[in-house]
């Protein structure tokens, strides 16, 4: 019995290659048997039809994985009982596994992290939704178990969506604090604010602009995007700085805010979406104007908190891996 392992392609400014590097170092620990499916193909250009991938790329490289997967079934190198896990289950083309396992007769799992769809109001891929739907729809049914990183997105899809509740767990995402840990300092914070979010609509840029200029002379503002950082000097920025601000209209894990958290950045973010699970009160902001409130504060050291608790602890791979186990026997 093995997993075969479908990662994401990794990008500099993403989290995927740190995601891909904590899934495998867990599967070696736990001596789980796995094959990774990761197609040796190499973007051309830098980003230019996405804030964080190229369409055209990641559906090239997606391709590539389903070719091998593919080998695989026709070279009776997977068998019933197997686990096929997604970083990512939304995933074009997932219904050939299904499609496999109908005309071969065998049973593998499909399982996986769902990051975000068309069911959230507020999700660029919202626009899609008229035949996203419908894909979705045949993730939910032809998947064993699908993992989440909140509450609120698993409530979002329920409310949204046909799926079996069941299949739906909430895991949360690994915070790759190894990674990190060499980029911490006990130095004293700096009055540096940061806003690490892609620029787009849903996370609403020009609001930290806003903040920017009402405070301005009181500290440094800096918005980690605009400025084409590597995740060195993105870290050390975060070691450096007093708070980070989201403004997100869309937001189902907020990874960055855990990241910024383990560097005690003091969270700042609206009173919505996934963070009321993640976060307190006193981090949490219903308007603009208290958002400015908060972060004056906090710049004038009256507001002060340990924010490295609110970072997730435990391995969320437990769960992801749990199941193995169970169908294993």
């Amino acid at each position: 019995m093995q997993i075969i392992y479908v990662p994401l392609e990794h990008i500099d400014t993403r989290y995927t290659k740190h995601l891909d590097e904590d899934i495998v170092n867990y599967l070696k620990s736990n001596q789980i048997t796995y094959t990774r499916i990761y197609p040796d193909i190499k973007p051309i250009n830098k980003i230019k039809t996405g804030s964080f991938l190229d369409a055209e790329f990641t559906i090239q490289f997606k391709s590539a994985q389903m070719q091998e997967i593919a080998k695989l079934y026709l070279e009776d190198k997977i068998n019933s009982g197997d686990q096929l896990f997604f970083s990512d289950i939304w995933f074009p083309s997932i219904e050939s596994i299904a499609y496999m396992n109908y005309f071969t007769k065998k049973d593998v799992k499909i399982t996986g992290f769902l990051h975000a769809g068309s069911f959230t109001d507020t999700d660029f891929v919202r626009d899609m939704e008229r035949w996203a739907k419908n894909f979705e729809d045949i993730i939910f049914d032809i998947s064993n178990t699908i993992y989440v990183g909140s509450n609120f997105i698993k409530n979002d899809v329920i409310k949204k969506r046909i799926v079996d509740k069941n299949k739906l767990i909430v895991s949360y995402l690994p915070v790759n604090v190894k990674n990190m840990a060499k980029f911490k300092t006990s130095d004293p914070k700096e009055n540096i604010v940061v806003f690490c979010a892609r620029n787009v609509d849903e996370k609403q840029p020009w609001l930290f602009d806003a903040l920017a200029e009402r405070l301005k002379g009181k500290a440094q503002f800096i918005n980690t995007q605009r400025e084409n950082l590597s995740k060195e000097e993105y870290y050390k920025l975060l070691n450096k700085a007093k708070a980070i601000v989201s403004y997100a209209l869309q937001e189902n894990f907020g990874f960055a805010i855990q990241e910024a958290c383990y560097f005690n950045c003091y969270p700042v973010v609206p009173n919505r979406l996934v963070y009321p699970e993640l976060y307190p009160e006193e981090c949490r902001f219903n308007t603009f104007e208290d958002s400015i409130k908060m972060v004056n504060n906090i710049i004038d050291n009256k507001l002060n908190i340990d924010s490295t608790q609110y970072v997730i602890q435990k391995n969320p791979m437990e769960k992801w891996f749990e199941n193995f186990t169970r169908w294993n026997n």
